[in-house]
C-alpha cells in the first residue's frame, strides 16, 4: 500500500507544472518619421543612464536632486509598493512547498454508562498524542506556477513604476532648479538695468533743472524706470513661486528654500548634445513601458491560473505521531502512528463561476495589451515631441542671442546720436525698453532649450549612454 502511494505521489509530481496561461503575442508598434530627428530602429549600444542630470555638470543640481530621492512622499509610496509587492511574491512562493505541521494533545475521558456498547459500566481513561502533519497541493494544472508567475511580474511592475517615480521627480527638480536659476539671471539682469535707469534718471533731472533737457525727458525716463521696477516685482514673485514648487519636490519646508545659504545657485549651464544615432530600441527600458509590459505579463499568467479552475485539484497529507494513554508510554516506538492519503476534487456545477473568472482574466489582458500599445505609442511621441521642440528652441535660442547683440549695438548708436542732437531722447529710452526685454528673452529661451533637453532625457527614460 505504501508503495503505491509513493507512486502515485511521484506521478502527480511529474505531472504538475504544465501551465494553461496563453503564449503572450504582442503585436509590434510600427512607428515612423523618428528617424528623420536623428532616431533610428538599427543601433543597439545605446543604454540608460541612471544619472541622466549629471550631464550637466552642476554640484547643486546634483545634491538637490539626491535629497529630493532621500525625501519625497511619492517616492516613499513606491518603495513601500515595492515592498508589498514582495510580500505577496513570497506568499506565492510559499504555495509551492508542502506545509508542516505540528499537532499535540492531552484529554482525559469517561464513557457513559447508557450506550449500547457499555454493558452499563463506564470507562475513564487517558490520551495522549503528539503528531507531524504534512499537507501538499500538487499544482497539477499550473495554478499554483501561474499566480507565482504572475506574483514575480507584479514585483517587477513595482520596481519599474517606482523607476518612474524617481524619473518623473529628478525630471521634475531638474527643471524646477533651472527655472529657478533662469528667474535670478533675470532678477539680476532687471536690476542692473535698474541701477542704470536710476543713474540716468538722476543725470536727466540735472540736465532739467539745468535747461539742457525739456521735463518731458525726464517723466518717459522715470517711467522706464518704473517699468523695470514692475518687472523686478513679477520676477521676485515668480522666484517665490517657483521656490515653492522645488522646496514640495525635496519634502523641506519650503518657506526656509531661499533662506537656505548652502544652495547657492549658478548660472545656466550649457544645453546637451544630442548623439545622432540613439536607437529606438532604449525605449524598451522606460520605466513606465517595462512596467506596462510586466503588468500584461502578470495578466496573462492569471489566465493560466483562473482556467485551473475548471480541472480537479489533488491534495496529498500525511500524518506521523504517536499516542498513549500514558504520558510516559508516549514516545515508545509501539506508540507510533502514521496516516497517508490523498483528496481529489473535482468541480461539478458552479453556475459559471468559473467561466465568469476566467473571462475577467481575459479581458484584464486585453486591457492591458492595449495599455502596453499606448504606453509605447506615447513614448514614442515623447521624444518626437522633445525631438521637434528642441530643434526649434535651439535655433530660437541662436536668434535670440543675434538679437540680443543687435540691440546693444543700436543702443550705442542711438547713445552716440543723441549725444550730437541727431536723435531725440525717446529713441534712447526705446532702444533700452529693447535691450532688456531682449536680456531677459535670450535667458528664457535658454531655460526652455536646456528644459527641451530634460523632457528628453525623461522622453528617453533617462538619458542614454554609449557602449
Amino acid at each position: 500500500m505504501g508503495n503505491k502511494i509513493i507512486s502515485l505521489t511521484l506521478l502527480t509530481l511529474l505531472l504538475g507544472g504544465c501551465t494553461l496561461s496563453p503564449k503572450l503575442d504582442i503585436r509590434p508598434v510600427e512607428i515612423k518619421e523618428i528617424k528623420a530627428l536623428g532616431f533610428n530602429t538599427t543601433d543597439k549600444n545605446s543604454t540608460i543612464s541612471q544619472e541622466w542630470w549629471r550631464e550637466y555638470r552642476d554640484p547643486v543640481l546634483n545634491s538637490l536632486v539626491s535629497e529630493a530621492l532621500q525625501n519625497n512622499k511619492d517616492i516613499e509610496l513606491a518603495l513601500l509598493n515595492i515592498s508589498l509587492s514582495r510580500a505577496s511574491l513570497a506568499l506565492r512562493e510559499a504555495d509551492k512547498y508542502p506545509s508542516l505541521s505540528a499537532s499535540g494533545g492531552a484529554s482525559r475521558t469517561e464513557t457513559s454508562k447508557e450506550t449500547y456498547t457499555s454493558g452499563g459500566r463506564s470507562t475513564t481513561f487517558n490520551d495522549f498524542s503528539l503528531s507531524a502533519i504534512l499537507n501538499y497541493e500538487v499544482d497539477l494544472w499550473g495554478r499554483v506556477r501561474a499566480s507565482n508567475e504572475a506574483a514575480k511580474a507584479a514585483l517587477l511592475s513595482s520596481k519599474a513604476s517606482a523607476d518612474a517615480v524617481k524619473l518623473s521627480l529628478t525630471s521634475a527638480v531638474v527643471d524646477s532648479y533651472f527655472a529657478l536659476v533662469s528667474l535670478k539671471e533675470q532678477l539680476a539682469i532687471t536690476q542692473n538695468a535698474i541701477k542704470t535707469r536710476e543713474k540716468t534718471l538722476a543725470l536727466t533731472k540735472i540736465r532739467f533743472e539745468e535747461g539742457a533737457d525739456r521735463e518731458s525727458t525726464m517723466v518717459q525716463q522715470q517711467s522706464l524706470l518704473t517699468s523695470a521696477k514692475i518687472t523686478k516685482v513679477n520676477i521676485e514673485q515668480q522666484i517665490a513661486l517657483a521656490s515653492s514648487a522645488l522646496g514640495i519636490l525635496l519634502g523641506r519646508d519650503v518657506s526656509g528654500l531661499l533662506a537656505d545659504k548652502s544652495i547657492k545657485l549658478a548660472a545656466l549651464p550649457k544645453d546637451i548634445v544630442v548623439p545622432s544615432d540613439i536607437p529606438s530600441s532604449i525605449l524598451a527600458n522606460r520605466p513606465d513601458v517595462e512596467a506596462s509590459y510586466q503588468q500584461l505579463v502578470s495578466s496573462n499568467e492569471l489566465i493560466g491560473a483562473a482556467r485551473a479552475a475548471y480541472f480537479p485539484s489533488l491534495s496529498l497529507s500525511g500524518l506521523f505521531g504517536f499516542g498513549s494513554a500514558d504520558v510516559g508510554d508516549l514516545l515508545k516506538t509501539t506508540a507510533g502512528t502514521w496516516n497517508m492519503g490523498a483528496n481529489l476534487v473535482a468541480p461539478l456545477i458552479d453556475f459559471g463561476r468559473t467561466r465568469a473568472n476566467v473571462d475577467v482574466a481575459l479581458i484584464q489582458k486585453d486591457i492591458n495589451v492595449v495599455n502596453y500599445e499606448k504606453t509605447v505609442l506615447n513614448a514614442f511621441g515623447e521624444v518626437y515631441n522633445a525631438l521637434s521642440s528642441r530643434k526649434l528652441l535651439g535655433q530660437n535660442h541662436k536668434n535670440a542671442l543675434e538679437y540680443e547683440r543687435a540691440i546693444a549695438r543700436t543702443l550705442e548708436l542711438v547713445r552716440y546720436e543723441y549725444d550730437a542732437g541727431n536723435v531725440d531722447f525717446l529713441s534712447v529710452l526705446d532702444a533700452e525698453r529693447s535691450l532688456l526685454s531682449a536680456q531677459l528673452a535670450r535667458v528664457q529661451t535658454h531655460q526652455s532649450l536646456l528644459s527641451s533637453g530634460v523632457s528628453l532625457f525623461k522622453a528617453l527614460g533617462g538619458g542614454w549612454r554609449k557602449n
